[in-house]
């Protein structure tokens, strides 16, 4: 068995007779606010798939794992050859989690419901969900697939070959389904496994901008949960993943900060746990290759030597410094686009598109849900209105910040108003919104996590790959 890193959670895995892609991420940059880091090799990704795929496995629906512009790629040949082929993804079977989950529609990465629609709108044909837990055979290779502990469908997907076995954990957070599997006598033995070291970033240093208020104690935690994953499913060698990126901004702002304050737990970190732990491990980036067989799992030459990348340099630039400074938010400059409307028009057609959400429905069965925005615009005005998804009615409070206008239990946020705008007219996919707004509630997510947004992405893109 070989495996071809493409950065973050992208695997290219060959059986010598399937091609199998998990998670493509393909591109540099993920939106405005993510890119790869280590950074992708100019021509990796047509090197390493130029000869195709015959399957794509998604782990879950989160952007940096179901990237519709790389699904684009690979269905159109946009930026890989595929044998000179235009149009490879009517051979390309899909397997993606399914059920039995219940609809979430503000569920974080833009709703689970998207993945069929998505991938059927890209033209693929031949899809395959599978609900985490199932097993299925691809070729010569099983795959087992684990559930995740998340209330959305994601999952762990185990590959077994005549010679090898390979566990490829995502994002995943432990499940005890997982668990009870590895501790059976019939347990399978795992040549190589790929652990999550993304652990879980600090609360509210980036949504309130709020400084970290105890390293230690977040620090222990993302430790444990890297322990708890090591303990429960041993391998010949374990692999630290699903870290492959940075926040870089796109220019206008500078957002290093973030790299200072929202990794608690980096793979040279998770290495190190590893040698303290006793368990052999490694860790690669993109273009390197680890050739699994014989219950032996280890680097070799690739598009990218075994010893080409120095992980220490690479990650101290990502880790977590107590002494890093929280900027406040500031609506002035943390911003999107142009403002052509009036803030009550614009807040008017956002309380339109809350109705449905999680959000809208608790708002109804408790009375609650009051909120107060605060909009900057394009003169330099700032205003603050109280929403009422109950009542439907958007008030105007007066000048200044959302939290200068609270009266006792209502929810703030504040942004600016032309970043609102281009969120409504999808000029700006949530996933890259990140940066651009404050707040201690979720409802800008609620609207703007709802796949109804993320299909006109999907179809805008389209169009304008189609327009010469």
């Amino acid at each position: 068995m070989r495996l071809t890193s493409l950065g973050h959670a992208a695997v290219l895995l060959e059986t010598g007779s399937e091609r199998i892609l998990f998670d493509p991420w393909l591109t540099q940059r993920l939106d405005r606010f993510w890119e790869h880091h280590p950074p992708l090799p100019g021509d990796l990704v047509r090197q390493v798939l130029d000869d195709g795929v015959d399957y794509v496995v998604l782990s879950h629906h989160h952007f940096d794992h179901h990237h519709f512009p790389s699904l684009r790629q690979l269905a159109d040949g946009a930026d890989v050859d595929f044998d000179d082929s235009p149009r490879q993804s009517s051979a390309v079977t899909c397997v993606y989690p399914a059920g039995p989950v219940p609809p979430r529609l503000t569920a974080s990465g833009l709703g689970h419901q998207a993945i069929a629609w998505t991938l059927r709108r890209l033209g693929f044909e031949h899809l395959h969900p599978v609900t985490p837990g199932d097993t299925l055979t691809l070729g010569a290779a099983t795959l087992r697939t684990f559930p995740s502990a998340v209330p959305f469908p994601e999952m762990s997907v185990l590959v077994q070959t005549d010679d090898a076995a390979v566990m490829l954990c995502g994002d995943a957070l432990l499940h005890e389904q997982t668990v009870a599997a590895f501790r059976r006598d019939d347990a399978p033995r795992l040549d190589a496994v790929l652990v999550p070291a993304h652990s879980v970033s600090p609360p509210g240093v980036l949504t309130e901008r709020r400084p970290l208020a105890d390293p230690d104690a977040v620090r222990a935690r993302a430790r444990a949960n890297f322990d708890r994953y090591v303990e429960a499913i041993p391998a010949a060698v374990t692999v630290p993943s699903s870290f492959g990126w940075r926040v870089s901004g796109d220019g206008a702002r500078d957002y290093s900060w973030c790299n200072r304050t929202m990794f608690p737990f980096t793979p040279v970190q998770a290495l190190r746990r590893l040698d303290e732990l006793g368990r052999d491990g490694l860790l690669w980036g993109p273009g390197q290759v680890l050739e699994v067989a014989d219950g032996k799992a280890a680097l070799t030459d690739g598009p990218v030597a075994p010893a080409a990348y120095d992980f220490d340099q690479l990650y101290a630039g990502v880790t977590l410094d107590p002494a890093a400074p929280v900027p406040p938010f500031d609506a002035a400059a943390d911003r999107h686009g142009r403002q052509s409307r009036t803030c009550e028009s614009l807040l008017r057609e956002l309380l339109d598109h809350l109705v449905a959400t999680d959000y809208w429905y608790r708002a109804l069965d408790d009375g609650a849900g009051r909120h107060v925005i605060s909009l900057y615009e394009d003169d330099g005005t700032e205003t603050a209105f109280l929403l009422d998804p109950v009542a439907d009615r958007v008030t105007r409070l007066g000048e200044g910040p959302a939290r200068a206008h609270l009266a006792g239990g209502e929810g703030w946020t504040e942004t600016a108003a032309s970043t609102l705008e281009a969120l409504l007219d999808a000029d700006l996919l949530f996933g890259s919104s990140f940066g651009l707004w404050a707040s201690d509630g979720v409802l800008l997510s609620a609207v703007f996590h709802h796949p109804s947004f993320y299909t006109r992405h999907v179809d805008r893109a389209l169009r304008e790959a189609n327009t010469p």
